[in-house]
C-alpha cells in the first residue's frame, strides 16, 4: 500500500469514527405555542428557545407573566425547567421530552400542581 493510500484510508477512517459518535441535537431556537395538561389544572404557554449546542436558555410565558427557562438538548431529547411564582408561591416545572420536527411533547411535573403531559408546536413566523 502506497503512502498516499494510506493517508486516505487513514483519514477516511477518522471521519467515520468522528461521524458515528457526534449526533448533533435537532435545532429548537424559536417561538413555540404549547399546551399542558395537568392533574388539576391546563395550560397554554408560548416557549421561546435560544439554542447554543446542548444548552437551551430562553423564556416561558403563562398566565403568570414570563419567566426565565434553562435547559438541554441532546439528539431529539429536550428537558428544561422554569420557575415562577404563582398566588403568592413559588413554583417550579420540569419538562421531559422529544422533538420530532415542528412538534415535541413529553411529560411534566410542576411541584404543588402535579404530573401531567404537555406538547408544543412550532409557531409559524
Amino acid at each position: 500500500m502506497t503512502k498516499v493510500a494510506k493517508t486516505l484510508l487513514f483519514v477516511l477512517t477518522l471521519a467515520s469514527a468522528a461521524s458515528l459518535g457526534a449526533y448533533e441535537p435537532v435545532k429548537v431556537d424559536g417561538k413555540w405555542n404549547a399546551s399542558l395538561q395537568l392533574d388539576a389544572i391546563t395550560g397554554h404557554p408560548v416557549l421561546t428557545f435560544k439554542q447554543d449546542g446542548e444548552k437551551l436558555t430562553g423564556t416561558y410565558e403563562g398566565r403568570y407573566g414570563q419567566s426565565e427557562l434553562k435547559g438541554l438538548i441532546k439528539d431529539n431529547k429536550i428537558q428544561f425547567a422554569v420557575a415562577f411564582v404563582a398566588e403568592g408561591t413559588q413554583v417550579q416545572g420540569v419538562f421531559l421530552g422529544t422533538v420530532e420536527g415542528d412538534k415535541m411533547s413529553g411529560d411534566v411535573s410542576f411541584e404543588g400542581a402535579g404530573d401531567g403531559t404537555w406538547s408544543a408546536a412550532r409557531a409559524k413566523e
